[in-house]
């Protein structure tokens, strides 16, 4: 383990930097005791002949370590909070996303773990300091004090971490916990025991979706850009690039919410934006947003506002 549990309520950061110099220090004392091995005639020193490069490697014979792929580089820059109250739990997941690149804090308790998330600041682009939000939660139901369950509860009640992506971690076979989680809020929730590459893949799709709905994938500036582009299609053009002058036919069926949300999303407005003017709550809204990304088969914000457009469910 990178790091030892201080104590139960103390929570733990794991990080890539601190696993590798843990790692260069075992590297180096080992080097140490082997050149002292070699020094004092212990064990014999290789000749030229071992030592010489060999011309050709088959690519089955060669393995690189400390190599980090691109996935791993975006991991870098994310901040997941992991609550459970058994230490074990805790160590291994810490361990296992800070392997994966994820800067990981480990909390023994949802007390502390809403203390951790409110604390970390960071500067917006107008230079004021602001709280900087984990991009995604990861706990335990089944806690003493507060569970997993009132802690959803109390970050989907606050307006800065409301959008947090939170994943449940539940005792098998307790369908009644998965029901109240969802209805809660939760975006995902695993049944342990669990294999750590589901959870690793669980945590990568939420914050890709957080940010595809938030706008990070797709910025707001694009997406006047695009309308500005379909204006000039439609009144210079008659429409050609855009339905190729005709409206598509669809089947798509939009709910009253998802409609105004869709022609407020065409105005170029921002999920906070769309929340404000329509009365909904920011989750509300990320969640008919991601309901008409699946009916429409889309992928991101400037994808639907095109759909839209093309289907005639927005005019301009």
């Amino acid at each position: 383990a990178p790091c030892a549990m201080r104590c139960d309520a103390t929570p733990v950061t794991y990080n890539a930097s601190r696993v590798l110099a843990m790692r260069k220090y075992h590297f180096l004392t080992c080097l140490f005791i082997w050149l002292l091995q070699v020094s004092s005639g212990l064990i014999a020193a290789p000749t030229r002949q071992e030592t010489k490069r060999i011309p050709y490697h088959s690519a089955a014979s060669v393995e690189d370590f400390g190599m980090r792929d691109d996935q791993w580089q975006q991991r870098s820059n994310r901040w997941v909070v992991v609550v459970d109250d058994e230490q074990s739990i805790r160590q291994a997941v810490g361990n296992y996303l800070s392997d994966q690149g994820y800067q990981v804090t480990a909390c023994a308790d949802a007390k502390t773990a809403l203390d951790v998330v409110r604390s970390k600041r960071r500067f917006n682009k107008e230079g004021a300091e602001i709280i900087r939000p984990p991009d995604a939660i990861v706990t335990d139901i089944r806690m003493p004090e507060m569970d997993g369950l009132e802690l959803l509860e109390q970050i989907r009640s606050d307006e800065v971490l409301v959008g947090v992506p939170v994943i449940l971690l539940t005792a098998k076979g307790k369908a009644n916990d998965r029901i109240a989680g969802y209805k809660a809020g939760a975006d995902s929730y695993l049944s342990k025991p669990f294999d750590p590459d589901e959870l690793l893949s669980i945590i990568d799709n939420c914050i890709l979706r957080h940010d595809t709905l938030n706008g990070e994938n797709v910025l707001i500036d694009d997406i006047r850009r695009e309308l500005d582009e379909i204006k000039y299609l439609l009144l210079e053009k008659g429409g050609g690039g855009v339905g190729n002058g005709w409206v598509e036919a669809t089947s798509v069926f939009l709910t009253p919410d998802e409609r105004k949300v869709l022609e407020l999303l065409c105005q170029g407005l921002t999920t906070k934006e769309i929340a404000s003017a329509t009365y909904l709550s920011t989750r509300r809204v990320e969640q008919l947003l991601t309901t008409m990304f699946r009916k429409t088969e889309v992928s991101n914000r400037t994808e639907l506002v095109r759909w839209a457009v093309a289907t005639g469910n927005v005019q301009l």
